[in-house]
């Protein structure tokens, strides 16, 4: 179907490029260097679009933020409760810490990362 000359493109530039390309996300949290967003050892780091937020926008977000991190523990009870829908979250409760396994856990992880980043900018950009 394809011919001689296009396999080749594609074997020899398109895919390894695509390979490296892939690598290239793996490679920076191997290496530890910080990007916006979360990062792999739990905490947030304030991107440019957060940056670039009005002091309410702020204030807005982090209350969605409280609201979260406020339901979290009852989300967890009732996750608990339920049989796990994974193998990984199966695993994290049989072998991990407790809390392990379950989304709500991790979400109120995130949630409180993002929060305390977003809190630091509001201190930063002199929010009242």
């Amino acid at each position: 179907m394809l011919s001689g000359v296009s396999k080749i493109f594609l074997g020899g530039f398109v895919v390894p490029a695509l390979v490296a390309l892939g690598g290239c996300a793996t490679m920076q949290d191997m290496a530890g260097i910080p990007r916006s967003g979360y990062q792999a050892n739990g905490t947030y780091v304030v991107g440019e679009n957060d940056e670039k937020m009005a002091c309410r926008q702020i204030k807005d977000r982090l209350d969605i933020l409280s609201r979260e991190i406020k339901l979290a523990p009852q989300k967890a009870a009732f996750e608990q409760a339920n049989r796990p829908s994974t193998l990984g979250s199966a695993l994290g409760r049989a072998f991990g810490q407790p809390g392990d396994g379950l989304q709500s856990t991790k979400d109120f992880q995130r949630a409180t990362a993002e929060s305390d980043a977003l809190n630091a900018l509001m201190i930063k950009k002199q929010c009242v």
